[in-house]
């Protein structure tokens, strides 16, 4: 298990060809994935450009250093029983590393450095916590919920990750089932209770941003999934079409 983590300029951390490794994950993917993550300024601290070489041609080839955090938003997106074992894995060989260079000798940090250190690590303890409930948690919509949270103490940003389904505007959904407009759906919706808070999301549809139809403000709009519309059928077919007329 200690293989997971190594120590790289004085902290734990693991390599993205480990992970993708251990995840059973084509690694030209997990570079791709980190690419992504990188885009956000403040995520970058968590991942360090490296190279490794392939000892059958002898080339080097670019892989990325992460820290815990840097993994934690990795692995975000890796799911199934297997995933979740090689994640608690993981969890318990940060905690061993880090336990193990909190023993060694380390520099005194001045005042201001060992207040942005507290502050770091109380929302990265924070982070944690989410991120394990997360892992628990049978319901999508929670999970992903908990997930942005994690991301949000880690990044500053709500990011809410998309669930890939076939998504339906208000307007669109309104000629799948045959009613007048966009705005007699989304009262129905109301009715129904089924909108998530903003700017989260559920099985029946998510909150995304959109131009506004009288300017360039982009306002929250509700896109209705799959589920979404059919349940909204279901409440027409039940209580006949008084809500589409």
């Amino acid at each position: 298990m200690n293989e997971l983590v190594i120590t790289h300029d004085k902290q734990a951390v693991t390599t993205s060809l480990r992970v993708a490794e251990v995840f059973g994950k084509r690694h030209d993917n997990v570079m791709q994935t980190i690419g992504g993550l990188l885009k956000n300024k403040e995520t970058r601290k968590m991942f360090a450009e490296g190279t490794t070489i392939n000892e059958q041609n002898g080339q080097e080839y670019p892989m990325y250093y992460m820290n815990r955090d840097g993994f934690t938003l990795l692995a975000m997106g890796f799911t199934g029983k297997e995933a979740l074992k090689f994640k608690l894995q993981y969890i318990q060989a940060f905690n061993a590393m880090e336990s193990t260079l909190k023993q060694m000798p380390v520099k005194k940090l001045d005042p201001v450095q060992q207040a942005q250190l507290a502050v770091t690590r109380e929302q990265t303890k924070r982070a944690n916590a989410l991120y394990r409930i997360a892992l628990h948690t049978d319901s999508k919509s929670s999970q992903q919920t908990l997930l942005a949270l994690a991301a949000k103490e880690l990044t500053g940003e709500m990011t809410i990750p998309v669930l890939k389904q076939k998504e339906y505007s208000a307007g669109e959904a309104a000629k799948q089932l045959g009613i007048s407009s966009g705005q007699k759906v989304g009262k129905i919706a109301n009715k129904l209770g089924i909108k998530a808070e903003q700017p989260g999301q559920n099985e029946y549809g998510r909150w995304t941003n959109s131009k506004s139809r009288y300017s360039d403000k982009e306002v929250p709009q509700w896109v209705y999934s799959e589920r979404g519309v059919q349940v909204i059928k279901s409440s027409i077919s039940k209580q006949g079409t008084e809500e589409a007329k």
